[in-house]
Protein backbone atom coordinates (compact mmCIF):
# COMPACT_ATOMS: atom_id res chain seq x y z
CA UNK A 1 0.00 0.00 0.00
CA UNK A 2 1.42 3.81 -0.75
CA UNK A 3 0.69 6.28 1.12
CA UNK A 4 0.95 9.82 -0.25
CA UNK A 5 1.31 12.46 2.66
CA UNK A 6 1.43 16.63 1.98
CA UNK A 7 4.27 16.42 4.67
CA UNK A 8 7.14 19.30 3.38
CA UNK A 9 6.89 21.85 0.36
CA UNK A 10 8.41 19.29 -1.78
CA UNK A 11 5.13 17.10 -1.79
CA UNK A 12 3.04 19.88 -1.94
CA UNK A 13 5.11 20.81 -4.86
CA UNK A 14 5.40 17.10 -6.93
CA UNK A 15 1.30 16.71 -5.93
CA UNK A 16 -0.59 20.00 -6.31
CA UNK A 17 1.57 22.79 -7.90
CA UNK A 18 3.71 20.85 -10.75
CA UNK A 19 0.20 18.94 -11.45
CA UNK A 20 -1.83 22.47 -11.82
CA UNK A 21 1.17 24.00 -13.63
CA UNK A 22 1.29 21.26 -16.28
CA UNK A 23 -2.52 21.19 -16.61
CA UNK A 24 -2.44 25.08 -17.04
CA UNK A 25 0.17 25.21 -19.54
CA UNK A 26 -0.84 22.55 -21.56
CA UNK A 27 -4.65 22.68 -21.80
CA UNK A 28 -6.57 25.54 -23.16
CA UNK A 29 -6.80 28.42 -21.21
CA UNK A 30 -9.68 28.86 -18.50
CA UNK A 31 -10.39 30.46 -15.29
CA UNK A 32 -10.42 27.23 -13.24
CA UNK A 33 -6.76 26.26 -14.78
CA UNK A 34 -5.50 29.99 -14.13
CA UNK A 35 -6.89 30.07 -10.55
CA UNK A 36 -5.95 26.83 -9.17
CA UNK A 37 -2.03 27.07 -10.97
CA UNK A 38 -1.87 30.71 -9.34
CA UNK A 39 -3.37 29.45 -6.56
CA UNK A 40 -0.58 26.69 -5.81
CA UNK A 41 2.31 29.00 -7.10
CA UNK A 42 1.69 32.13 -4.49
CA UNK A 43 0.85 29.64 -1.54
CA UNK A 44 3.83 27.78 -2.05
CA UNK A 45 5.67 30.01 0.01
CA UNK A 46 3.77 29.12 2.97
CA UNK A 47 4.37 25.37 2.85
CA UNK A 48 8.63 26.38 2.29
CA UNK A 49 7.91 28.57 5.88
CA UNK A 50 5.75 26.08 7.45
CA UNK A 51 7.80 22.63 6.40
CA UNK A 52 10.90 23.37 5.27
CA UNK A 53 12.17 27.29 6.48
CA UNK A 54 15.63 26.10 7.73
CA UNK A 55 16.81 24.39 4.53
CA UNK A 56 15.19 27.56 2.34
CA UNK A 57 17.39 29.80 4.29
CA UNK A 58 19.90 27.87 3.82
CA UNK A 59 19.30 27.54 -0.03
CA UNK A 60 18.73 30.89 -0.26
CA UNK A 61 21.35 32.44 2.26
CA UNK A 62 18.66 34.24 3.98
CA UNK A 63 16.58 34.33 6.98
CA UNK A 64 12.63 34.48 7.41
CA UNK A 65 10.79 35.57 10.55
CA UNK A 66 7.39 34.81 8.82
CA UNK A 67 5.98 33.82 5.99
CA UNK A 68 4.93 36.78 3.81
CA UNK A 69 8.97 37.26 3.93
CA UNK A 70 9.22 34.50 1.53
CA UNK A 71 6.43 36.03 -0.98
CA UNK A 72 8.45 38.97 -0.73
CA UNK A 73 11.76 37.23 -1.17
CA UNK A 74 9.99 35.82 -4.56
CA UNK A 75 8.65 38.94 -5.57
CA UNK A 76 12.60 40.78 -5.19
CA UNK A 77 13.74 37.90 -7.17
CA UNK A 78 10.62 37.15 -9.92
CA UNK A 79 9.74 39.37 -12.59
CA UNK A 80 6.29 39.59 -12.32
CA UNK A 81 6.08 37.47 -9.57
CA UNK A 82 3.19 40.02 -8.43
CA UNK A 83 0.90 38.80 -10.80
CA UNK A 84 0.61 35.78 -9.45
CA UNK A 85 0.27 36.77 -5.51
CA UNK A 86 -2.72 39.53 -7.05
CA UNK A 87 -4.65 36.89 -9.59
CA UNK A 88 -4.70 34.37 -6.13
CA UNK A 89 -5.68 36.99 -3.96
CA UNK A 90 -8.62 38.61 -6.38
CA UNK A 91 -9.73 35.25 -6.95
CA UNK A 92 -9.62 34.48 -2.92
CA UNK A 93 -11.61 38.07 -2.53
CA UNK A 94 -12.60 39.99 -5.54
CA UNK A 95 -11.36 43.18 -5.23
CA UNK A 96 -8.19 43.61 -4.03
CA UNK A 97 -8.00 46.42 -1.29
CA UNK A 98 -4.56 45.84 0.85
CA UNK A 99 -1.68 46.52 -0.85
CA UNK A 100 -1.90 44.56 -4.89
CA UNK A 101 1.81 43.76 -5.68
CA UNK A 102 0.62 45.27 -9.19
CA UNK A 103 -1.88 47.94 -10.70
CA UNK A 104 -4.25 45.18 -10.71
CA UNK A 105 -7.99 46.15 -8.25
CA UNK A 106 -10.08 43.73 -9.42
CA UNK A 107 -10.48 39.92 -10.75
CA UNK A 108 -11.96 41.54 -13.53
CA UNK A 109 -8.70 42.82 -13.87
CA UNK A 110 -8.02 39.06 -15.39
CA UNK A 111 -9.48 37.85 -18.90
CA UNK A 112 -9.16 34.85 -20.79
CA UNK A 113 -8.37 36.38 -24.47
CA UNK A 114 -8.85 34.34 -27.35
CA UNK A 115 -6.90 35.26 -30.77
CA UNK A 116 -7.89 34.12 -33.79
CA UNK A 117 -5.62 32.95 -36.46
CA UNK A 118 -3.07 35.62 -37.82
CA UNK A 119 -4.07 38.37 -35.60
CA UNK A 120 -2.05 39.30 -32.51
CA UNK A 121 2.07 39.01 -32.47
CA UNK A 122 4.08 35.59 -33.75
CA UNK A 123 5.07 33.75 -30.11
CA UNK A 124 1.87 35.38 -27.86
CA UNK A 125 -0.33 32.58 -26.48
CA UNK A 126 -0.36 28.43 -26.84
CA UNK A 127 -0.19 27.97 -30.50
CA UNK A 128 -3.44 31.01 -30.87
CA UNK A 129 -5.28 28.83 -27.87
CA UNK A 130 -7.15 31.31 -25.52
CA UNK A 131 -4.24 32.98 -23.14
CA UNK A 132 -4.99 34.32 -19.76
CA UNK A 133 -4.08 37.88 -19.31
CA UNK A 134 -3.81 40.51 -16.80
CA UNK A 135 -4.43 44.26 -16.88
CA UNK A 136 -1.25 47.00 -16.68
CA UNK A 137 -2.29 50.10 -17.01
CA UNK A 138 -3.31 50.80 -20.78
CA UNK A 139 -1.23 46.94 -21.77
CA UNK A 140 -1.65 43.57 -20.93
CA UNK A 141 0.92 40.80 -18.98
CA UNK A 142 0.28 37.21 -19.94
CA UNK A 143 -0.24 35.10 -17.01
CA UNK A 144 1.85 32.39 -18.95
CA UNK A 145 5.19 34.46 -18.47
CA UNK A 146 4.58 35.24 -14.94
CA UNK A 147 3.65 31.42 -14.23
CA UNK A 148 6.47 30.36 -16.16
CA UNK A 149 9.09 32.28 -13.97
CA UNK A 150 7.98 31.46 -10.76
CA UNK A 151 7.02 28.26 -11.33
CA UNK A 152 10.75 27.72 -12.37
CA UNK A 153 11.98 29.74 -8.83
CA UNK A 154 10.02 27.07 -6.86
CA UNK A 155 11.71 24.28 -8.80
CA UNK A 156 15.06 25.34 -8.66
CA UNK A 157 14.56 25.92 -4.43
CA UNK A 158 12.52 22.53 -3.70
CA UNK A 159 15.77 20.78 -5.21
CA UNK A 160 17.71 22.44 -3.31
CA UNK A 161 16.15 21.71 -0.14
Amino acid sequence: MDIIKLDSSKAFFDEVLALNFREFMNTSSSFSTAINMASSLFHMHEWVYSLDKAAAEKALNTTFSAKHEVWKYVEANVSQAGYIRDVANAAKHVVLTKQPSTSMTHIANTAVVSVGWGEGGYGQGRYSAPSVMMEEGTGQVSLDTCAKAVFGFWEDLVKRL
